[in-house]
């Protein structure tokens, strides 16, 4: 995104200024802001003095800290590559067990979609 040419203590001047009286298309002219632009400010920053605002960037930067740190924990960890599964119970990393199991369960017989390519003990 963009950052604004204008600082935080600029637009909270312009926005006072339009709470003192002046015209807000007179001070989007000399600002060469748009309308637009202006009121998004305004929705912003309306009733917020220069602490406020200070404080709301910090909160900002402090949310967008944590949520790449949330993000980079929520990331699957990759398995250990000795050949085992991660887990004692995922037989959806080692299929030839997986199919073993399936033979145990079903009496010995292994049936199903994929049966001709499974491997039994």
């Amino acid at each position: 995104m963009r950052r604004s040419q204008f600082t935080d203590t600029e637009i909270l001047h312009l926005i006072r200024e339009a709470d003192a009286g002046v015209s807000i298309p007179e001070i989007c002219r000399t600002a060469q802001v748009s309308l637009r632009t202006f009121y998004r400010w305004r929705r912003r920053f309306g009733g917020l003095d220069q602490a406020a605002v200070v404080q709301m960037k910090e909160l900002q930067a402090e949310n967008r800290r944590l949520k790449s740190l949330l993000q980079s924990l929520s990331r699957p960890q990759r398995p250990s590559t000795g050949g085992e599964a991660a887990y004692p119970g995922d037989a959806r990393l080692q299929p030839a067990r997986a199919s073993a199991l399936a033979a145990e369960r079903c009496g010995g017989a292994v049936v199903g979609r994929f049966a001709s390519v499974r491997v039994t003990r």
